[in-house]
């Protein structure tokens, strides 16, 4: 006795063609590449943002260094101010300007070869509202990085702040 027949073509197995396979890999292969396009996007969004997330940490670690050492025993704004872990001292009573450097992870130096973000300070003892120039001053802290590009093509924030005696 014979099986009885299903189907109206004995033998026919089921399955894909060539034709479906090539278009099923066509699409995979697009979708594979868009992924892979995001990629440098992404890395690229996320060292930026570390950069930025840097330079206000360095900036504000500048600002606490200038603020905690800027008053004198007397109440006014020391002439002098040295920022720790470098030799630079910050005249916070004139008009001035100085250059430091930070490394990777922030710790400041005065050496260009080994920092990554440089710093520039720029001190105004012309504050609107305070008439002695003793007892205020505009501090700009200005973070660029890369340290070792030209000015045109760093990328930079600045950060200003009035440190006063009161």
């Amino acid at each position: 006795m014979n099986p009885p027949i299903l189907s109206g073509q004995p033998g026919r197995k089921h399955g894909f063609s060539l034709a479906e396979v090539v278009i099923a890999l066509g699409v995979i292969t697009v979708g594979v590449i868009a992924v892979l396009a995001v990629f440098p996007v992404s890395l690229q969004t996320g060292h930026s943002a570390q950069d930025e997330t840097r330079a206000a940490h360095i900036a504000q670690s500048v600002f606490g260094s200038l603020v905690a050492q800027a008053r004198t025993a007397g109440g006014n704004l020391n002439p002098a101010v040295t920022i720790p872990s470098t030799t630079t001292s910050v005249d916070l009573t004139s008009l001035g300007q100085y250059t430091l450097y930070a490394d990777n992870n922030g710790q400041l130096t005065n050496s260009a070869a080994n920092g990554t973000y440089a710093i520039t300070i720029y001190t105004n003892n012309s504050v609107p509202g305070f008439s002695d120039p003793t007892s205020a001053n505009v501090v700009t802290v200005r973070v660029a990085w890369p340290a070792a590009a030209p000015a045109a093509n760093q990328t930079f924030r600045d950060y200003v702040r009035i440190v006063s005696k009161y």
